[in-house]
């Protein structure tokens, strides 16, 4: 399934900024979430590969509310990986990117 999260890009997620984030292209980003992005990349690959002062730093303009809720995030937004490394998953429109849109009671609407 190939989707973005429409609230995302709602919210002024633009398909350069996605590309600059798979390029590696994050120097102009701003500190935070860059920070955001090593919590996000170290969750999908290696935690433990998370560095110490990169932990001290996210604690630093963090909350341990808002860590939380970033992990769970990544966790929730990577559920996928399963079906995709098994074949399974379904594209609801083939060969293109769908809006993932959601209703004010949190559920997912086509």
């Amino acid at each position: 399934m190939s989707v973005r999260l429409a609230v995302a890009r709602d919210a002024g997620l633009d398909e350069d900024t996605i590309a600059d984030v798979l390029a590696g292209d994050v120097d102009t980003f701003p500190h935070h979430h860059r920070l955001a992005l090593a919590l996000a990349d170290a969750l999908m690959t290696q935690p433990v590969s998370l560095p110490d002062d990169t932990v001290a730093a996210l604690r630093e303009h963090f909350t341990d509310v808002q860590l939380v809720e970033l992990t769970l995030d990544v966790m929730k937004w990577n559920a996928q990986k399963v079906p995709v490394a098994l074949g399974t998953d379904v594209w609801l429109r083939p060969g293109e990117l769908s809006d993932l849109v959601f209703d004010d009671d949190g559920n997912w609407v086509r």
